[in-house]
């Protein structure tokens, strides 16, 4: 196995086309995360972004995108990527440790890798399920019997709130891509006041996310694009979300809503139309990301196991991260209910910023 070192722009047509035939072949990899474009857009906003080409046989046999601080590898995109794999010809496997040593670095981070990756399923330290919106041959109509049938009144409560948001200001409009900056920007200003309110990491503190989710919004690569949707009530723009879609699947990444609204839930309004909008325009799933939030586990009709973890080699980045674990496991079995979770979140406050300048 060879292991070569580039920045993405160093990487020629011929590479990508390696890289897409991968992802084509193998449906687990479907992500837009996992894209090419995905990884030279990050790579124009941050300096750190590289790519390993690992060669076996005479052949580039895969391709796993990092971030390296110092000898330190984490996800594209850091704490803002919700999937991560390794980008591999299918069937070819490799020891994820020699593939970290061989990349120079001394401990890769991960946090949202596709768990079915069995090169480093020995280095998972927690699984959780990435709420997933399967839409099948049965469009939108199929999807909201099949929400009915499962019991959950989703759809018929959303298009409730629809119809008494429309009485009071008017008309509903849906719009799938918005490229007016504007609204981008509106979006971001509506999603800091949520982060002040409720005390969460505001992700778009560093300019390098702004700038990454304008580039998004203006990307319409064959394959890969970012999408802007808007939801209006007369006049009024009450809700915005923007994500980015592969060829079959779009990720469901940043949602907002104008508050004074909020009592008539105009982003779960704007996620059932974008259920819609997808399902007319052949996307085949939309994945929501991990967490416990009620939206997720109320729409979504499937999950993707995605786990967290790290791998590399004896070195005092791995030592800290195991007494990290060793920490954070030891409160959770402490009898001091939410608080047990404190050191997990503030382990994770302390690396975005440090990690994320």
């Amino acid at each position: 196995m060879r292991v070569s070192i580039v920045a993405p722009r160093e990487l020629g047509e011929a590479e990508f086309a390696t890289w897409r035939r991968f992802l084509a072949d193998d449906p687990s990899l479907a992500s837009p995360y996992l894209r090419p474009e995905f990884t030279r857009l990050v790579a124009e906003v941050r300096k750190d972004v590289r790519v390993a080409v690992v060669e076996d046989g005479g052949a580039v046999r895969a391709f796993l995108p990092f971030q390296r601080r110092g000898r330190v590898g984490r996800p594209v995109a850091g704490g803002l990527s919700d999937c991560q794999a390794l980008i591999a010809a299918p069937g070819w496997e490799c020891d994820a440790r020699a593939l970290v040593r061989a990349s120079g670095l001394a401990v890769f981070d991960f946090t949202h890798m596709r768990a079915g990756q069995r090169a480093f399923a020995p280095f998972h330290r927690r699984v959780a399920d990435s709420h997933v919106i399967a839409l099948g041959a049965g469009g939108f109509e199929g999807y909201a019997r099949e929400r009915k049938g499962a019991g959950h009144a989703v759809v018929a409560q959303t298009l409730s709130h629809a119809r008494r948001l429309e009485r009071r200001l008017g008309p509903l409009r849906f719009v799938l891509h918005d490229p007016d900056p504007r609204t981008l920007h509106r979006l971001i200003a509506w999603k800091r006041r949520q982060y002040r309110a409720t005390g969460a990491l505001d992700v778009f503190a560093h300019p390098w996310t702004v700038a990454l989710l304008e580039r998004l919004q203006a990307t319409r690569a064959e394959g890969f694009a970012g999408v802007l949707s808007t939801l209006t009530a007369g006049d009024r723009l009450v809700a915005a979300h923007i994500g980015m879609r592969s060829p079959t699947v779009l990720h469901y990444w940043f949602p907002a809503y104008d508050g004074e609204h909020a009592k008539s839930a105009p982003g779960r309004i704007l996620l059932l139309e974008l259920i819609r909008a997808s399902a007319a325009a052949g996307i085949g799933a939309i994945e929501l990301g991990a967490g416990d939030e009620d939206y997720k586990r109320r729409f979504a009709n499937g999950a993707v196991p995605v786990a967290a973890g790290y791998v590399g080699s004896a070195s005092l980045p791995l030592w800290l991260r195991r007494l990290r674990h060793l920490a954070e496991a030891a409160a959770r079995r402490l009898p001091v209910g939410r608080a047990a979770r404190w050191p997990a979140a503030l382990f994770f406050r302390l690396e975005w910023q440090r990690n994320h300048r």
